[in-house]
């Protein structure tokens, strides 16, 4: 409808205009540089006609349509400066939730490799304790060994002196008896030696 009515007030001002100028040829040819008072008035009242026409009926809601469409933009721009630092605050988040993550990591691995040495040192300790307790064991058994071997051999060496002085006095000695006496003796320290060790 608006349109309708632009291009009636338009081809209104082209008749008037076409009038205006028809006046002016019928009365006397002038030049172009003339001034013209009849044209210029009714150029001057087809502008006010148009100007008070449009300004209603087209600038009103191009106004309105534009404003409405700068309104849009400023709308878009501020969701989009939110949406910008939502989305900073965001990445910031994630960028410290992600530091945490390696410092707990780093941590939990940290934990894990004091957690390994201290078992390791604690079996480490119990192997070396173990050792030492049955090196202790063995020295116990080799002492005792030892001490049955020696006790042994001091009741076997008191038997053969007894053995030997009972000999001794059932005889006199000269050095030839001395002799076999002493043999006799060794002979029969061996084979209370091979015995004992079976």
């Amino acid at each position: 409808m608006r349109r309708g009515l632009l291009l009636m007030l338009l081809g209104a001002v082209a008749l008037l205009s076409d009038f205006g100028a028809g006046l002016a040829f019928g009365a006397e040819e002038k030049s172009i540089f003339d001034p013209r008072f009849d044209l210029g008035f009714w150029s001057i009242i087809v502008f006010l006609a148009l100007f008070f026409i449009l300004r209603k009926s087209a600038w009103g809601p191009i106004l309105q349509g534009l404003q409405k469409r700068e309104q849009s933009i400023r709308s878009a721009i501020s969701d989009a400066h939110v949406a910008r630092e939502e989305a900073e605050k965001m990445r910031v988040q994630l960028q410290q939730k992600l530091d945490a993550a390696g410092a707990e990591v780093h941590q939990i691995l940290e934990q894990a490799r004091r957690d390994a040495q201290r078992t390791t040192d604690e079996m480490v300790a119990k192997a070396r304790a173990e050792i030492q307790t049955e090196r202790d064991r063995l020295r116990r058994e080799i002492d005792l060994a030892k001490d049955q071997a020696l006790q042994e051999l001091w009741t076997r060496t008191a038997q053969l002196a007894t053995l030997i002085s009972a000999k001794a006095i059932r005889r006199s000695l000269n050095a030839d008896d001395h002799r076999n006496l002493v043999d006799e003796a060794l002979a029969e320290m061996k084979q209370l030696g091979a015995g004992a060790r079976l």
